[in-house]
C-alpha cells in the first residue's frame, strides 16, 4: 500500500482491477486530487496515467500522462499516454456520449465505472451500443406516441411489461403502500435536475421561498446535478442566502466521506430484494432512483415535491419506494414527447405506473400542458391539477428612468431606441433563430430599433454566427442571462418570446406585471399567460413576417401599447399571484385546504 493518504474510492477501484486481472489503468478521478496524490498514483505501476478534476500547473508533472475533465462541455481531454482500461469513478450516468467518443477515438477498450452497488467493466462498443440503442428506442417512442394516437393499443404490451415491472418495483412484496417511513411533520423535499437560469427553476425558486417564508415548514432542495457543468447553479446564491438548505444528490463514491458511509452504515444501501428489481430498469435511471431512495431514508420527508420529468420519474420512484406519503409531480412546459433531448423510454410507463397510487398528485402549470400529457399518457386530463405559476408582485417595482438609462448605456443601446427583448434558453424549442429572424426584419427598416436577448444554451454560438455574418451586432445585442430580470424588462419597450411550445413562461409574467407589453407565439400554455389584446399580442401563425408585424403594430400605436402597459400588473396579481399559487401548493402537500377558486 501506499504510504500517502489515497481517497478511498481511488483505493477500492484499484483494488477491484487488481483482483479484475487490469494491468494498464488509466483512472479519470471527477474530483481535485492534492499534486501528492497524484504523484503517488503515476508511481504505481498499475496506473499508466490519469484525467483530474482540476488540472495541476505542477511542472513536475510529466503532462502526456494527465488529463482533465471538460465539465462545460460535458467530455474530458485525455492524456497522450492512455491505457487499454479506462476507470471512471463515477456512476454510469455521468459517462456522457462525447465522453465514450473520445474514449473510442484513442482506441480504449474497457471502461471501468460504478453501477448500482459494485463496480463493473463494459467494452467500448458494448457501451456506444448501448447509447445508440437507448437513442433510436427515444425516436421509437415518438414515432411509437404518434401510432398509439391514430391505433388504439399499438405497443400496449411492451408499455404493459414495463408498467407491471415498475408496479412490482414500487410494491415489492404486493402488501400495498410502504409504510416503513416515519415521516418527520411539515418536512418538505423539493427535487429537481438542475438550478440553472430557466423559467422552471426560477419557479422553483419561487416556490421554496414562498414556503420557506410561510413560516413552520421545513423546506429542503436536493439537486441531481448542482454544480457541473459551470450554470448548473444559477440560483443556488438566492436559496442559500435565505437560509435554504440545497444539497447535491449523492451517491457512494459522490465524496470520501460518502463512500466511507456507504461501507460502514448499512441504511445508506439499498435493501438487496429492491437492488434486484432496480435492475430491470435503465442504469443511469437505476443509480439516481437508488440514491434518492437513500435520501428519502435518511431525510424522511413528508412530502416529496418533484420538478420537470426527469426529477418526476427518479424522484416519484424512489419516494414511493421509501413510503413517502404524499408526492407531488410537477410537469412543466409539454409532455417530454417534444423534447429527444429529454425523452426516454422508460419516463411513459413510470408516470402510468405512478398515476395509479394513491400518494400521487399530477401537477401542470398550464390547462394546455396538462392535456398534452395526459394525451401522451393515455389518461384523463382529469387526474391533473392546475397551479398556475406565481410571481411576488409586493415589491416588484419597475426601474427608474435613470437606471434604464444606465442600463442600456450598459449594453451599447441608444436611450432613445425603440427596445425588443427577449429572455430564454437558447435551445431548440425556444426557437431563437425565429427570434432573431424577426429582429433582423425589424432592424432592416427601422433605424432606430435595436433587440437584446439574454440566454445561454447549446445554440448560443450557431446564433452568434449568424449575426455576425449579417452585420447587425451592433443592433442586435446577445447577453449572458441575467439575476436581475426586473431591470432587464424594465428596460425593454415589447418582450418577444418566439417559443415551440412553453407551460406559463415566468418572463411573460413578469414583463407584463412590470408594464411590458409581450408578443407571444406557440403551443402549451403560452396563450394563458397573457390576456391577448389587453396586455400583449398572441401570434397564431409563428412565422418572422407575422411576429414582426405585431411587434410594428404595438410601436406603430403608442397608445395601444400604454394600455397593455397599464392593464398588465393587474392581470398578472390575479392570475399568477404568490399567494393563490402557494395556497395551492400546500392544498396539494395536504397541510391545509386552499380557500381559494381552483385555476
Amino acid at each position: 500500500m501506499m504510504d500517502d493518504p489515497i481517497d478511498p474510492r481511488v483505493t477500492a477501484a484499484l483494488d477491484w482491477c487488481e483482483h479484475a486481472g487490469g494491468d494498464r489503468l488509466t483512472l479519470a478521478i471527477p474530483f481535485e486530487l492534492p499534486t501528492t496524490a497524484v504523484q503517488c498514483l503515476l508511481e504505481r505501476p498499475l496506473v499508466t496515467s490519469l484525467v483530474v478534476g482540476v488540472a495541476s500547473d505542477d511542472p513536475s508533472l510529466p503532462s502526456e500522462r494527465i488529463g482533465v475533465f471538460l465539465p462545460e462541455v460535458f467530455s474530458w481531454r485525455l492524456p497522450t499516454q492512455i491505457a487499454p482500461w479506462v476507470v471512471y469513478l463515477g456512476g454510469r450516468e455521468r459517462i456522457t456520449a462525447r465522453m465514450i467518443r473520445a474514449l473510442l477515438l484513442q482506441g480504449v477498450r474497457e471502461l471501468v465505472f460504478w453501477d448500482l452497488d459494485r463496480w463493473m467493466s463494459q467494452s467500448m462498443p458494448g457501451i456506444a451500443a448501448a447509447r445508440v440503442q437507448a437513442k433510436i428506442a427515444s425516436v421509437a417512442e415518438v414515432m411509437v406516441s404518434t401510432l398509439r394516437a391514430r391505433v388504439p393499443g399499438a405497443a400496449a404490451w411492451f408499455a404493459g411489461l414495463t408498467e407491471r415491472r415498475i408496479e412490482r418495483l414500487l410494491d415489492p412484496h404486493g402488501r400495498g403502500p410502504s409504510s416503513l417511513l416515519s415521516p418527520t411533520p411539515n418536512r418538505v423535499l423539493i427535487a429537481c435536475p438542475t438550478l440553472v437560469a430557466g423559467g422552471a427553476e426560477r419557479q422553483i425558486v419561487n416556490t421554496v421561498l414562498g414556503l420557506q417564508r410561510q413560516g413552520g415548514l421545513d423546506v429542503r432542495v436536493l439537486v441531481s446535478n448542482l454544480h457541473a457543468p459551470p450554470g448548473n447553479d444559477f440560483f443556488l446564491d438566492i436559496l442559500t442566502a435565505e437560509g435554504v438548505d440545497v444539497q447535491e444528490v449523492e451517491g457512494p463514491l459522490s465524496t470520501g466521506a460518502s463512500w466511507q458511509r456507504y461501507q460502514s452504515d448499512p441504511e445508506t444501501r439499498v435493501p438487496r430484494d429492491i437492488r434486484l428489481l432496480l435492475k430491470n430498469l435503465p442504469s443511469e435511471t437505476a443509480d439516481e432512483v437508488a440514491n434518492l431512495y437513500v435520501a428519502c431514508r435518511a431525510l424522511r420527508p413528508a412530502v416529496v415535491h418533484a420538478w420537470l420529468d426527469h426529477s418526476n420519474v427518479c424522484a416519484g420512484l424512489a419516494a414511493l419506494m421509501a413510503g413517502v406519503p404524499r408526492v407531488v409531480l410537477s410537469g412543466r412546459n409539454v409532455s417530454p414527447i417534444h423534447f429527444l433531448y429529454i425523452l426516454k423510454p422508460i419516463m411513459r410507463p413510470a408516470y402510468r405506473a405512478m398515476a395509479t397510487r394513491a400518494e400521487i398528485r399530477l401537477v401542470n402549470n398550464s390547462h394546455g400542458g396538462a392535456a398534452d400529457y395526459a394525451a401522451w399518457l393515455g389518461l384523463d386530463v382529469g387526474q391533473f391539477r392546475i397551479v398556475y405559476n406565481g410571481l411576488q408582485t409586493a415589491g416588484l417595482v419597475r426601474a427608474t428612468p435613470a437606471r434604464i438609462a444606465a442600463f442600456r448605456a450598459q449594453h451599447g443601446i441608444p436611450a432613445d431606441a425603440q427596445l425588443v427583448g427577449g429572455m430564454f434558453r437558447l435551445s431548440g424549442e425556444k426557437r431563437p433563430g425565429l427570434w432573431l429572424e424577426t429582429l433582423m426584419r425589424l432592424t432592416a427598416e427601422r433605424p432606430h430599433l435595436h433587440g437584446l436577448l439574454f440566454g445561454a444554451g447549446p445554440l448560443r454560438g450557431e446564433l452568434e454566427a449568424k449575426l455576425a455574418r449579417s452585420g447587425l451586432a451592433g443592433r442586435i445585442h446577445l447577453a449572458e442571462p441575467t439575476k436581475d430580470s426586473a431591470l432587464a424588462l424594465s428596460a425593454i419597450d415589447v418582450l418577444l418570446l418566439t417559443s415551440r411550445w412553453e407551460g406559463t413562461p415566468n418572463v411573460v409574467i413578469e414583463s407584463q406585471a412590470l408594464s411590458t407589453p409581450v408578443v407571444v407565439c406557440g403551443g402549451g400554455g403560452a396563450r394563458e399567460s397573457l390576456a391577448p389584446g389587453e396586455t400583449g399580442l398572441f401570434v397564431e401563425q409563428p412565422h418572422a413576417e407575422a411576429l414582426a408585424s405585431a411587434v410594428r403594430s404595438l410601436f406603430d400605436d403608442p397608445g395601444r401599447r400604454s394600455r397593455y402597459a397599464a392593464a398588465g400588473p393587474a392581470f398578472v396579481t390575479e392570475r399568477f399571484g404568490l399567494e393563490r399559487m402557494l395556497s395551492q401548493t400546500l392544498e396539494l402537500y395536504g397541510f391545509r385546504p386552499d380557500p381559494g377558486p381552483r385555476a
